[in-house]
Order: C-alpha cells, then structure tokens, then sequence
C-alpha cells in the first residue's frame, strides 16, 4: 500500500505548488495627458544614436520639465486623478544604434536608456486620505533598452518585456515593493510626428518633434489566499510523508 500513499503525496504537493503559482495581475498604475496640443517630445539625431527629451519649445537643446496631468489608476488611488505636475523626460541611444525600416513600413529606433520624472506642482493639500505637497514625487524611474517605434506621423517611445527593455519605478504615493521587477512598463505615445518617421540608411531617426501623453503598467505578484495556503502546507506535509517513507525503505535496504 506504501505506492499509492507515495502517488497521493506527490499528486497533492504537484496541485499545491500549482496553486502558488497563481497567475500575477498586470495593471496600468497611471497615466499622463499633455496640457496644450504643442510639442513636448523631440527627438534629435545624431548619426546612429541620438537623443530624446521633452521639450516646452521646439527649439529647446536640452530636457525640460513639461507642464501636465497626472492621474493614478491603481486600485485605492483612483481619487488622485488630474494632478498638476512637471514631466521630465531625458534618454539617449548611443552611436551604433540605426534605424530599422520593418516590412509595413515602420520604423524602429532601440537602444535608448534615460528616466523619467512626474513631480507634482500644486498647492499642498489632502485628496481622499493622501497629503500631497509641492515637488512630490507621484512616480519616476530609471528605464534601459527603450525604443522609438512609428509610422507616418504617429508611434511610441516604449519600454516592455517584449522589446527586452527594462525599467525601475519609485514613487512616494505608490510602493513597489509586490511588484515583479521584469514587469515595469510605459509607453509615451507620439503624435503629430514632425517630420514624419523616416532615417537614411544606417543611421538612426532623422531628428523631430511629438506629442502626447503616456501610461505606465506593472504585474503585482499574487499573493496565495487561504484556501490556497492550505493546500500548500497539506501538500509539503505530504511530501515530508513521502520522503520520510522512502528514507525507511532505504534504511531498510
């Protein structure tokens, strides 16, 4: 009978690791909206790298901070919505970086690391339990291996699993600390694009100007519920079972 003991125990450990591994939940925590349909994005090429940075002219050379629109839309800091704020955004590719024309016509700019900032610009005050002051950090972060993607005049300048890019986010109002660190995200959205998207052949983006707004995702870590902790120390008690009897028939051997 000691088989189908073993069977039972092992089937039981396989259901509660399974159970652990419950599938995470990915969310957009926030977004931003530009104030003014005027550019606040440029792009300045120089070669096969280049620079990207927002702008509150086009013929700024350097980042500025732009005036926008913050809004939270993680769960319990949704009544944080349209905060004033200052979005600074500073990113490089470096030379060896061309532009790659896709089969559809798009265009796709890598290689960009830089960060990012949103600070608030208000008054201080009290929203739904939260005191906000003047420079408060509502959320920024680090990012590597971000593109540049478009067609015509619109695309994104993001930053996802997928294209093998990477970021760090840090806020005062939001903690970070249950969230998978492969996971962060954004996209800046371009529009407007002037000129369009286009590069010369290895070299990287033509240089232009954009605007829009933005979001910004993350995947919290699941957290076992009751039941599911059950289920897992039911099955490592099981698997302690499992390998105290096989420990016996070794000895006995």
């Amino acid at each position: 009978m000691k088989a189908p003991t073993a069977f039972v125990s092992a089937a039981v450990l396989a259901v509660a690791m399974s159970a652990a591994s419950l599938s995470a939940h990915a969310a957009v925590v926030g977004q931003f909206d530009p104030l003014a349909n005027t550019p606040d994005y440029k792009w300045v090429n120089n070669g096969t790298g280049g620079e990207f940075f927002t702008v509150n002219s086009t013929s700024d050379t350097t980042a500025q901070g732009v005036n926008t629109q913050f809004t939270f839309l993680d769960a319990g800091f949704t009544s944080l919505k349209d905060l004033p704020a200052t979005l600074t955004i500073d990113a490089t590719a470096g030379s060896g970086n061309p532009a790659v024309l896709g089969s559809a016509g798009t265009f796709t700019q890598t290689g960009l690391d830089g960060s990012f900032s949103i600070v608030y610009n208000g008054t201080a005050t009290t929203i739904g339990g939260f005191n906000l002051t003047p420079g408060e950090n509502l959320l920024s972060g680090t990012f590597n291996g971000a593109w540049i993607q478009g067609a015509g005049g619109s695309g994104s300048t993001n930053v996802t699993e997928g294209n093998g890019g990477s970021a760090n986010f840090t806020s005062s109002i939001l903690s970070f600390s249950n969230v998978d660190p492969a996971s962060e995200e954004f996209a800046f959205n371009l529009l407007a694009v002037s000129p369009n998207f286009s590069a010369a052949s290895g070299q990287a983006l033509r240089s232009f100007t954009a605007n829009g707004g933005g979001n910004f995702s993350d995947t919290a870590m699941a957290v076992p519920e009751p039941a599911t902790w059950g289920l897992m120390i039911l099955g490592f008690g099981g698997a302690g079972a499992l390998l105290r009897s096989r420990r016996r028939t070794f000895v006995r051997a």
